[in-house]
């Protein structure tokens, strides 16, 4: 057989999509509850219509659509450090087709390959994949959930997909915020850039839905002690003082 894309053949002979893992550390994993026949189809994850709509929203909600660059936005996010997986390997047409019993035993699975790698935010397409890592039985509300997986990472579960924009871009801009963080704080915090036009390039790629300005996110991704020996931070060669 011949693969194409992402696809993997499951022990027990099932076309399925491979876990994506970034080529460097794995902070971050877009996880879903089992791929859809179309995406197993054509070997790149969220490839149904309303998957796709989903993938795109949480992708615009992290980058900005100019670095979301190729034919499939799969690709375009393991490039800036986002890892795909899902709860149950095994292809469905719904969620309904999915047996308790495959979810109960693919969950420590799971688990175990997030938390070795130390994953720090879940995001959860669907409410599935997050609310079994909590041990939830029953969503709140979406976003950024307050418990904690066993292992110390955050989960943000999607809004319905097919909600108001008005009331689905706050909960959004909780995951643009959240990933900023994560992928700033442990570079920035104690180093200071040796070339700071490929720091403000970083402040600008993280920072699309930050309501302060851009020198204010600067100076917040040092601790005291930095900004004592610093003093005030270059402004950058170009958009000066840009809010975002």
């Amino acid at each position: 057989m011949s693969l194409i894309g992402h696809q993997t053949v499951l022990p027990n002979g099932e076309l399925s999509l491979a876990d994506l893992w970034p080529a460097e550390e794995t902070k971050i994993v877009i996880a879903g509850l089992n791929p859809a026949p179309p995406s197993v189809a054509a070997g790149h994850y969220y490839q149904g219509r309303n998957g796709k709509q989903m993938l795109k929203r949480v992708a615009t909600s992290i980058f900005k659509e100019e670095i979301l660059v190729g034919e499939h936005l799969d690709d375009a996010l393991v490039a800036q450090g986002i890892g795909f997986t899902d709860l149950v390997k095994s292809p469905t047409v719904g969620e309904k087709d999915v047996a308790e019993k495959q979810i109960l035993d693919s969950l420590p699975e799971l688990e175990q390959k997030l938390g070795d790698r130390n994953v720090r935010l879940v995001v959860s397409i669907y409410r599935h994949a997050g609310m079994r890592l909590l041990g939830k039985q029953k969503l709140t509300s979406p976003g950024l959930q307050e418990e904690l997986t066993s292992w110390g990472a955050q989960v943000f579960i999607t809004p319905n997909p097919y909600g108001a924009t008005e009331l689905t871009r706050p909960i959004y801009e909780q995951l643009g915020h959240e990933v900023y963080g994560i992928q700033t704080a442990p570079v920035f915090q104690r180093v200071l850039p040796k070339n700071w036009v490929e720091f403000f390039e970083k402040v600008y790629l993280v920072a699309t839905y930050n309501s302060k300005s851009l020198d204010e996110i600067a100076l917040e991704m040092y601790d005291d002690e930095v900004k004592a020996a610093l003093g005030t931070i270059p402004r950058p060669p170009w958009r000066l003082n840009r809010s975002v």
